[in-house]
């Protein structure tokens, strides 16, 4: 299918550096707001440029992805110290001099400043009253501004907030707004336009534009935002009051997507992904809306993906930023299918040969560059033209799941079927009665089944980048931080000791190349009662024809010290407190030039900077 990532540029400003120039416009268009947004076509090349926004870096391996580590499930390396680069975002030691932060920010309000000229210049059109193109454009530039508004609130708390056109003589040195006031207005916001706009089905690059279906999902993620905590600047986790009008909104929008317009969930948990690197878009199943790359953009399959080396081969090569540690790889049932989709434990050397990962190394395996259609050469790098999953029906299943649960204070009927649906994709239906049914129903209470969905989201959501959001809501990142970090320290440990609790997970990986140049392992969940013949081993030249062995969970610990690992050590650096109680410095330092460019309206207070 053609892609919606060549968009056009020629009717919106571009908006450089400063708080002043992220909400100015400086250029001024022969062409009138009145014929500009008076028809379809032209209306629709000022909307895709909004859409143009993504294909950024600043988006496309920074806020989509880079900047959402380090979670318990998404972890980037971290070097020995600070270097001011996007390490020290997952270290949660970022300075104001990070450039990232700036690149980010600025980027985020050109698509906010570009989206508000949409909106009121289609709405303002006499024709948008009565023709559904219109609205759906509208609808579409209002939900772009939404976006990365929760983009910004995520990384810097309270921002700046304006959604009118600037003109001449507007204040262009906005203070920080609420983010209660300002999810509150977006929240509305969609909820006024999001009837008069279409579903997937009826759209001309379907899943590739943004539609009704994810309308209605980012009124539910956005309203539980709403409804959850944030972080303050006196690093308290609080959330408002009123916190249960907003789960019942999101309970809302799910249900009215769900009756209005069910999807299927694609059968194959692998082929979601897989349908990406071909370029398929089906309809009606997994995908809700995707960001659309054409080949030469995007950086999926470079920065985020399973690693390939450059070789003489046609695909390039691309690597993996964020890692999956090894606690969230066996928190997995050895039986849940997602489990090899979602994390490679092999990457492709430059004969294509499958190589296992270092155990701080597992990839997000949902996109691999070997899998595009057509090979994009073997020079490339980046631009793999591979799409990216903003929201997927299984969350608003699981997002139904979880409002269920809070709003009547023990699990409904509704969202233990929320939940089943999700579970029985991840399970062949012979294990249904144990995996399904018996696990649903042992988590009966409030409490127990919360926890049910917190794992949930990890097992279904892993490498898409949408953990630390969850967290943060949940008030529960320190928690989760430790237990990932104190699981990987005990599984280094007992890896040596041979004794504890998980003396009996694999301390070495065996494994033998394959004339297909696959890994062909000899045991990936435990350890085997007897190691099997190892090439080399006791002496060079013995077992020629035995398994090659590489270190896996012995990674983990520094048997010389008796301390954990580098990896442990320095990956959550920034976050000091083993009992996980006190809160995660998520919340980012505004960069120096948007401070000093505000003329006194923006500091970094707070949040311990």
């Amino acid at each position: 299918m053609k892609r919606l990532a060549i968009y056009s540029l020629a009717l919106l400003p571009l908006v450089a550096g400063s708080c002043k120039k992220f909400l100015n416009k400086e250029f001024e268009s022969s062409f009138t707001p009145d014929y500009i947004y008076g028809n379809e076509t032209d209306a629709k090349k000022a909307v895709n440029a909004v859409y143009a926004l993504f294909n950024q870096d600043a988006f496309t391996s920074r806020v989509s992805n880079n900047f959402t580590g380090n979670s318990d499930v998404e972890v980037g390396g971290v070097g020995a110290t600070p270097d001011n680069s996007r390490r020290d975002i997952w270290s949660f030691e970022a300075t104001s001099a990070n450039q990232d932060l700036l690149t980010v920010w600025n980027n985020a309000y050109n698509a906010i400043n570009r989206a508000n000229d949409c909106v009121d210049g289609i709405v303002a059109n006499a024709a948008y009253k009565t023709n559904p193109a219109l609205k759906q454009l509208a609808g579409e530039a209002a939900t772009l501004r939404a976006y990365w508004y929760y983009l910004l609130m995520n990384h810097w708390g309270d921002v700046p907030f304006s959604i009118k056109s600037t003109t001449a003589g507007d204040n262009f040195f906005l203070p920080r707004t609420g983010r209660d006031s300002i999810l509150t207005y977006l929240i509305n916001d969609l909820k006024k336009f999001e009837p008069d706009m279409m579903w997937a089905s009826d759209l001309d690059f379907g899943i590739e534009r943004i539609n009704r279906e994810f309308v209605l999902g980012m009124i539910s993620r956005l309203s539980l935002m709403r409804g959850g905590y944030w972080l303050y600047p006196d690093m308290k986790m609080r959330r408002m009051p009123d916190y249960l009008d907003y789960y019942k909104i999101a309970n809302d929008a799910c249900k009215k997507l769900i009756e209005l317009k069910p999807h299927t969930l694609t059968p194959n948990f692998k082929e979601i992904f897989y349908n990406e690197c071909q370029g398929l878009t089906p309809l009606g199943m997994d995908v809700l809306y995707e960001v659309a790359f054409h080949p030469g953009f995007g950086d999926v399959g470079w920065c985020n993906g399973v690693r390939v080396d450059a070789g003489a081969h046609a695909y390039g090569s691309g690597s993996n930023y964020l890692s999956l540690p090894p606690s969230y790889y066996y928190s997995f049932d050895t039986l849940d299918k997602r489990l090899e989709t979602t994390c490679s434990i092999v990457y492709f050397d430059g004969t294509l040969q499958e190589i296992p990962t270092a155990v701080t190394g597992i990839a997000p395996g949902k996109w691999n560059r070997l899998w595009l259609k057509t090979a994009p050469g073997s020079a490339s790098a980046k631009g793999t033209g591979i799409n990216w999953p903003l929201m997927r029906y299984s969350d608003v299943l699981l997002m139904l799941a979880e409002t269920e649960n809070e709003i009547n204070g023990a699990p409904t009927a509704t969202a233990k079927d929320a939940l089943a649906q999700v579970r029985k994709r991840a399970f062949d239906a012979a294990n249904w009665s144990e995996k399904v049914d018996a696990y649903i129903a042992a988590r009966s209470s409030k409490e127990t089944f919360f926890e049910a969905i917190v794992d949930e989201r990890a097992w279904e959501f892993g490498g898409e980048c949408l953990r630390k959001y969850d967290l943060a809501r949940w008030n529960n990142y320190g928690q989760k931080i430790v237990e990932a970090k104190q699981m990987m320290a005990e599984l280094g440990a007992d890896a040596f000791a041979g004794t504890g609790t998980y003396a009996n997970y694999p301390d070495y990986l065996y494994y033998k190349k394959t004339v297909g140049k696959t890994a062909a392992f000899y045991s990936k969940y435990r350890k085997p009662a007897v190691a099997p013949p190892v090439v080399d081993l006791p002496a060079k030249g013995d077992n020629p024809d035995g398994y090659i062995r590489v270190t896996w969970t012995r990674g983990l610990w520094n048997n010389t010290t008796s301390q954990p690992g580098d990896f442990i050590v320095r990956s959550w650096r920034g976050y000091a407190d083993n009992s996980g109680a006190e809160a995660v410095k998520y919340i980012l330092p505004l960069h120096g030039s948007v401070i000093t460019n505000s003329q006194g309206t923006l500091r970094n207070d707070g949040y311990g900077y």
